[in-house]
C-alpha cells in the first residue's frame, strides 16, 4: 500500500461517524444512572438524618421533664440526674426507630444541674449505608447532629406577711368611705375617747357610751361592721368597698388583697407542677408581733385565716382570738397602742430560721412583706388603760431591717399613705401635728429598710391588690435570676 493511499484509508477512518452515538449514550447513561443513585443515597442519608435529630431532640426534653419531676417529687440531684440520663436514652430509642442501628456508637448524653437550671445536651453521629455511592468508592455517609435544652427550675419560696394592724390601719379604705362612716358617725372630739372618726376599736377604753344622749354601738368599728344600720348582721370581714352590709377598711383591704396574693401563689404553683413551693404565714403586730398563722405550706389555710385580719385592729384590751381548726378560741396577745417597728422586726427576724437558695424544699428562699403605714408610735396602753411613752409620732430604725437583710432575708414594704389628720387640734401634747408633720419623713424610711426594687406604694384597694401581686411576682422572678 502506498503511502498515498494508507492517507486515504486513516482520514476516511476518523471521518467515519457511524457508531460514536452510540457509544457516547452508554457513556452518559452511566453518568446519569451514578448521578441519581449519589442523589438517593443523600436523600436517604437526610431522611436518617431528620429522624435521628428527632430523636435527639425529644432526647433532651425527656431529659427536663425527668428530671422536674424528681424536683417536684423532692428526690436528690443524684437520683434527678440518673433519671433524666435515663429518660433521654429511652426518648432517643423510641423515636430513633430501627435508624438506631446505624448509630457509630450509643447517643452522648449529657445532663448537669446549676444552681436552679438544667441544661440537657445530646449527640450522636451515624452512617448512612450507600446504595450507589460505593460505585464510586463510598460505602457509606456520615451524619451527626447535637441537641442542647435547658430548664430553669422554679424555686421554694417562704413569705412572711408582717402586717400592720395598729389603730391608724383602721382608717376606711377609700375617700367614699371615709363619708360613710363620718356621716353615721361624727368626732365628739370634746367627749373623747367616747367618739373617734377613725374606726376606733378601742372598747376596754370607753370607746362604746352614750354621746350627747345617744346610744353609739362602738364607735368606730363597730359602726363600720354593719355600716351603721342596727338592722345589719355584724360582718367580721368586709373585702370590697361600698357595699351596703359594711365599711371597708384599710385592713379589710390588705386582707383581701392577702387573698389575692394566695390564690395567685396557688395558681403558680400548679403552673409549675410543684406542691408545696411556697410557704406563707401572717405575723400582725400592734406593740408585739404575734404569729397568727403561722408559716405553713397548706395555703388553702393561710387563705382563711387572712379573713379574720381585720379583727385583730387595735381594741384596747391588747389581745384578740382567733379561731382553730377545732373551733376553740386562741388568745394573739398583740399588746395596745402605737404602732412598735422596734419590736416587730427583730420578732420576725427570730421567726425566720432558715436561709435557704430556693433550690429544694429543705433550702427555702425567705421573703418578708412588711404592709404598713409608716408610722412609728412608741405609746403603748397599760392593762390599766393609762398610758406609756411618747405619743409624737416617728419613723421606724432601719438598723432593724439592715440586720434582716444582712441575713440573706429579701424584705418588700408595702407602704400604705398614712392619711393627715383633718383640723388637727393640740389635745393629747399635740398629737396631731406631730403625725402630720412626720407624714414627709415616713416614704424615704420605707425606702431604705425596703431592699432594692422591693419597695411599694399603694392608697386605694385596687391599687393594694396589684401592689401585693407585684411584690409576689417580683419575689418570683427574683428567685430565677439570681439562680
Amino acid at each position: 500500500m502506498t503511502p498515498e493511499s494508507f492517507r486515504r484509508k486513516m482520514d476516511d477512518f476518523t471521518q467515519e461517524r457511524s457508531g460514536s452515538v452510540a457509544i457516547l449514550f452508554a457513556l452518559a447513561c452511566v453518568g446519569v444512572f451514578l448521578s441519581v443513585g449519589l442523589a438517593l443515597d443523600y436523600s436517604r442519608a437526610e431522611s436518617m438524618k431528620g429522624v435521628l435529630n428527632t430523636a435527639t431532640d425529644a432526647a433532651a426534653l425527656a431529659a427536663l421533664s425527668a428530671a422536674q419531676s424528681d424536683y417536684a417529687a423532692n428526690l436528690s440531684v443524684g437520683q434527678m440526674m440518673s433519671d433524666a440520663q435515663a429518660a433521654a436514652h429511652q426518648a432517643f430509642i423510641a423515636n430513633a426507630g430501627t435508624d438506631y442501628s446505624n448509630l457509630t456508637r450509643p447517643p452522648t448524653i449529657t445532663v448537669t444541674r446549676t444552681g436552679q437550671v438544667i441544661n440537657a445536651n445530646v449527640s450522636y453521629q451515624a452512617q448512612s449505608p450507600n446504595l450507589f455511592g460505593a460505585l464510586a468508592g463510598s460505602a457509606n455517609m456520615s451524619v451527626s447532629h447535637s441537641g442542647a435544652a435547658s430548664l430553669t427550675l422554679a424555686s421554694y419560696l417562704n413569705f412572711y406577711l408582717l402586717l400592720d394592724v395598729s389603730a391608724s390601719m383602721g382608717i376606711p379604705s377609700t375617700a367614699s368611705e371615709i363619708n360613710r362612716l363620718a356621716t353615721i358617725n361624727p368626732d365628739y372630739l370634746n367627749l373623747y375617747p367616747g367618739g373617734c372618726t377613725i374606726a376606733c376599736h378601742f372598747t376596754a377604753y370607753n370607746a362604746c357610751q352614750n354621746v350627747k344622749g345617744q346610744t353609739v354601738a362602738c364607735q368606730g368599728y363597730n359602726l363600720t361592721r354593719t355600716a351603721g344600720n342596727a338592722n345589719n348582721t355584724p360582718v367580721s370581714y368586709c373585702p370590697q368597698p361600698g357595699t351596703s352590709a359594711c365599711i371597708q377598711l384599710r385592713l379589710d383591704a390588705v386582707a383581701y388583697a392577702t387573698q389575692l396574693l394566695i390564690q395567685t401563689a396557688i395558681s403558680r404553683q400548679n403552673a409549675d407542677h410543684l406542691p408545696n413551693q411556697f410557704g406563707i404565714g401572717l405575723y400582725p403586730f400592734v406593740r408585739w408581733m404575734q404569729p397568727y398563722q403561722p408559716l405553713t405550706t397548706n395555703l388553702s389555710t393561710v387563705n382563711a385565716s387572712a379573713a379574720g385580719l381585720t379583727g385583730l385592729i387595735d381594741n384596747g384590751y391588747g389581745s384578740n382570738t382567733k379561731t382553730v381548726a377545732n373551733g376553740a378560741a386562741v388568745s394573739i396577745g398583740l399588746g395596745s397602742g402605737g404602732t412598735h417597728f422596734e419590736n416587730a422586726l427583730p420578732a420576725i427576724n427570730n421567726v425566720i430560721t432558715t436561709i435557704g437558695d430556693g433550690a429544694s424544699a429543705a433550702s427555702p428562699r425567705p421573703f418578708v412583706f412588711l404592709v404598713t403605714d409608716g408610722a412609728q408610735d412608741s405609746q403603748y396602753q397599760q392593762n390599766n388603760g393609762s398610758w406609756t411613752g411618747s405619743n409624737h409620732a416617728t419613723t421606724l430604725d432601719t438598723t432593724n431591717c439592715t440586720a434582716i437583710k444582712n441575713r440573706g432575708v429579701t424584705l418588700a414594704v408595702l407602704y400604705v399613705p398614712y392619711v393627715p389628720i383633718p383640723n388637727p387640734t393640740t389635745i393629747w401634747n399635740d398629737e396631731d401635728h406631730f403625725a402630720n408633720a412626720n407624714i414627709p419623713k415616713i416614704p424615704p424610711a420605707l425606702q431604705s429598710c425596703a431592699s432594692p426594687g422591693f419597695y411599694f406604694e399603694a392608697s386605694s384597694p385596687a391599687e393594694i391588690n396589684n401592689a401585693m401581686i407585684a411584690m409576689f411576682n417580683m419575689a418570683v422572678q427574683t428567685a430565677h435570676l439570681t439562680h
